[in-house]
């Protein structure tokens, strides 16, 4: 029962809009119909043209994550698992967000405040395999991509101490890697058109 309470209120807190909100009262347009039509930072600066813009949505995105974690570790239990499964619910939520017909963004920024309250390997495994990825490949979303996939595999051959050793609370790495799947998962579910045009799937 706490589990799915706390995906629940991870959903809940996940699908406010940072992006959508601040472009409209900013510059009074609709983010989902403008630039990539995802709404999220990256989005929300292209639209605007306002890197104030792009990285105050971000930090919000981020925060709704790191807000959930906190609040699952304080409130709920505070086991790595409620931890982790009410993050995932609030990544969910700002993809796919009711309050929008289920068209939100792509879990980066909310998922990356998230791992600050959990343990931040993956956001660091993440991050060099993007800035190495990016000298390689071509266009924002086949890195990000790239890095999703290679962020959990990587995990799984570095050795259990250094993932523990920069955990915010004592985990064990086994448990850390097999939420790094479930974590790229969501994460890939979100940039499915990239993946199909990377992998070159028909429709």
């Amino acid at each position: 029962m706490i589990v799915i309470i706390g995906i629940f209120a991870g959903y809940l807190v996940g699908s406010i809009p940072t992006a959508y909100l601040i472009v409209r009262l900013r510059a009074g347009l609709d983010v989902r119909t403008q630039g990539s039509r995802n709404v999220g930072a990256l989005n929300a600066y292209n639209v605007t043209q306002s890197k104030k813009t792009g990285i105050v949505v971000g930090i919000l995105d981020g925060l709704k994550g790191l807000a959930v974690a906190l609040a699952a570790g304080q409130l709920l239990g505070g086991s790595f698992w409620i931890q982790s499964l009410t993050l995932s619910g609030a990544i969910i939520g700002h993809n796919y967000p009711v309050w929008l017909r289920f068209h939100g963004g792509r879990g980066l920024s909310t998922a990356a405040g998230g791992m600050f309250a959990i343990g931040i390997s993956y956001t660091i495994v993440w991050c060099l395999t993007w800035f190495i990825s990016s000298k390689f490949f071509k266009g924002v979303l086949n890195v990000n991509l790239v890095a999703i996939i290679l962020a959990p595999i990587i995990l799984l051959m570095l050795p259990s101490a250094w993932i523990e050793a920069v955990m915010v609370r004592k985990v064990p790495a086994t448990d850390y890697r097999f939420f790094s799947f479930i974590l790229s998962g969501i994460l890939l579910m979100s940039h499915w058109n990239a993946v199909k045009i990377f992998f070159k799937i028909e429709h």
